[in-house]
């Protein structure tokens, strides 16, 4: 198999961080028209919001990335050192520990079920029992895409461990089906896999969790291809949920696999959990097209894009190193 490119590895991290900060502002707003009447006429063409901290201006992501890179930076750890699951399951609970105590650039809005989770695991609880057995929210999808990166040469144990490590803070099989499928979608992707054959395995990867987590992908999906507009698909699917989540991801993508920003923009102007959903759908078209495909001035503006792009290259260069199953 060959080595996925370092641009569409450099494309999955920056355009996750991207469509979180894009549709940071547009969390919690419950409708179309209410999204368009706060930012009009359209919704959000742009980042909306900007903070100014230690000197710099840009544009705030939220928890997602926040979590995502605990999670990335614990698996390139591992990989280098060739760790086995539970050492580095172990990691990534101590980096979240450490996350909700003192979170790099402040709190922003955590998840009920993460908060939940997190706390177990500072009480001790092991990492395979510390989240809620029936918490089905989309904290673990948000931040499962480094499975697929960082295991991109091998899908199965990109599925595994990503269903593993929502365990930590989501037992639901909900959460499970989502996760699995977003790590095995996106190492396909970069393993330069079509949208089309992706979006077809993303039910497949769902249904050995959750039916009707892959009945909503497929119908999601289906709803892209025969023209079911934003504003029926993605009024139901907010986000909230996992399986929502997955499912409203696969929808913008299938509808806009082959533009960047059209994809992120439409996944941020979506009722409910914005930023999860636009997340998603910025790692999907990221690890399909490439950094280059996603606007300069938004990877400039976004925040952290430096360190994000070095921790891409690190995961890129772990590739091929030996590790645990």
């Amino acid at each position: 198999m060959a080595q996925p490119q370092l641009s569409r590895i450099e494309g999955t991290v920056l355009g996750a961080a991207i469509g979180d900060a894009m549709g940071h502002p547009t969390e919690f707003i419950s409708s179309f028209d209410a999204i368009f009447a706060r930012y009009p006429p359209a919704g959000v063409e742009r980042f909306e919001l900007y903070w100014d901290q230690d000197g710099e201006h840009f544009a705030p992501y939220t928890d997602d990335t926040q979590m995502a890179e605990v999670v990335l930076r614990a698996l390139i750890q591992g990989r280098a050192g060739g760790d086995q699951m539970d050492p580095v399951m172990q990691a990534i609970a101590e980096g979240f520990i450490t996350w909700m105590d003192h979170p790099q650039g402040g709190h922003r809005a955590p998840g009920n079920a993460c908060m939940a989770g997190t706390r177990n695991l500072a009480k001790g609880v092991p990492w395979r029992l510390a989240g809620g057995e029936t918490a089905g929210g989309c904290g673990s999808v948000m931040r499962s895409y480094p499975f697929g990166l960082v295991f991109a040469d091998d899908v199965a144990k990109a599925e595994d461990w990503a269903v593993n490590h929502s365990r930590l803070t989501h037992r639901d099989p909900i959460a499970f089906a989502a996760c699995a499928t977003m790590a095995v979608a996106v190492a396909a992707l970069l393993n330069g896999e079509s949208p089309g054959s992706v979006l077809g395995q993303m039910p497949e990867t769902a249904a050995k969790y959750s039916a009707d987590t892959a009945t909503m992908i497929a119908q999601a999906t289906a709803e892209a291809v025969d023209g079911t507009p934003p504003r029926t698909t993605l009024q139901r699917l907010q986000g909230w949920a996992a399986h929502e989540a997955i499912a409203a991801a696969a929808y913008v993508f299938a509808r806009n696999a082959g533009d960047a920003r059209t994809a992120i923009l439409e996944a941020a102007n979506t009722p409910g959990d914005s930023d999860s959903i636009a997340t998603l759908v910025g790692a999907l078209v990221g690890a399909h097209l490439g950094i280059d495909a996603l606007p300069a001035d938004w990877i400039a503006d976004v925040e952290r894009s430096a360190e994000l792009r070095d921790l891409a290259h690190a995961a890129w260069g772990c590739l091929g190193s030996p590790v645990g199953t």
